[in-house]
């Protein structure tokens, strides 16, 4: 199996998991339970690893144009501000409501827009 596929692979199947450990966080009350919530940060960590490493070895492998430039620079911004707002929720002090809102809508965007570019990104 192409090794870059496997990264593919990882990243998407972690990509549920880490949905569904959010979804959990955000129906128990605060403070977080520490395992959970470690578990959730680390599954984000290693997506964002995988995400990265798959996107590196496709610009030394090729010269993106158009729109795929576009939807790359899109879903690494997106990772970025769902990495920094979930960063942003950790803290002992409640965050404001701007911060999940935030949280939420650009994790369930980055679900939608990496999987579209490893699609591009394996196809092209």
């Amino acid at each position: 199996m192409d090794p870059t596929f496997t990264k593919m692979l990882i990243a998407l199947l972690l990509l549920p998991v880490i949905i569904v450990s959010g979804i959990y966080l955000r129906k128990k009350s605060r403070p977080y339970k520490q395992f959970p919530f470690t578990a959730h940060k680390t599954l984000a960590i290693a997506y964002i690893i995988f995400s990265v490493l798959v996107i590196n070895r496709f610009f030394k492998n090729y010269t993106p144009e158009g729109l795929m430039v576009y939807l790359i620079i899109i879903t690494l911004v997106l990772m970025l501000s769902s990495f920094v707002t979930g960063a942003l929720q950790s803290f002992e002090k409640p965050p404001h409501s701007i911060i999940i809102i935030t949280h939420k809508v650009s994790s369930y965007l980055v679900s939608i827009s990496l999987p579209l570019t490893f699609f591009l990104i394996y196809y092209l």
